[in-house]
């Protein structure tokens, strides 16, 4: 593999894996495909751990928002009741009694929307594992070449 050159990735260097266009070069068909076959289970392998750390970052993501998320609700929850009630009662010494009432829910509602809003916007953040993504597409062209070209040796040498 060398350094900055664009065929190099995860380890796999595509030039390596190309197979050369003069003919077998003396290696047997079987040879060519068990190497095929190696070199896809290494990229497949490859191909997992990348995704598995990929994952478990957005994971991180997900559950800190997810926290995030609880801790306001319950926060809200169990906040509304004390002090709704108490908001409630000294409303209740200037307002009618409804007024009094409907000033502390809408208050409510609008503290419990703020903190659910950042939540969600911190699960926003959540992306798909892109760089998984792109490779595993490069990989399905490297092996759909690969393939094609054992496939016209093949086929000219029988």
């Amino acid at each position: 593999m060398q350094p900055g050159n664009p065929n190099t990735r995860s380890g796999f260097d595509y030039e390596d894996r190309t197979i050369p266009g003069d003919g077998m070069s003396g290696r047997a068909f079987g040879s060519l495909v068990g190497e095929f076959f190696d070199q896809g289970k290494r990229l497949i392998r490859a191909e997992l751990a990348l995704a598995k750390t990929e994952l478990r970052q957005e994971v991180t993501k997900v559950k800190a928002g997810s926290v995030l998320v609880g801790a306001g609700g319950l926060l809200l929850f169990i906040g509304a009741l004390a002090f709704a009630a108490f908001a409630i009662v000294l409303l209740d010494l200037v307002l009618p009694l409804w007024a009094a009432a409907l000033i502390v829910t809408v208050l409510f509602l609008g503290i419990g929307a703020g903190i659910a809003l950042a939540g969600i916007k911190s699960l926003k953040q959540v992306h798909a594992p892109n760089q998984t993504i792109q490779t595993l597409k490069e990989d399905s062209q490297w092996a759909s070449r690969t393939f094609q070209s054992v496939k016209s040796q093949m086929h000219g040498h029988a």
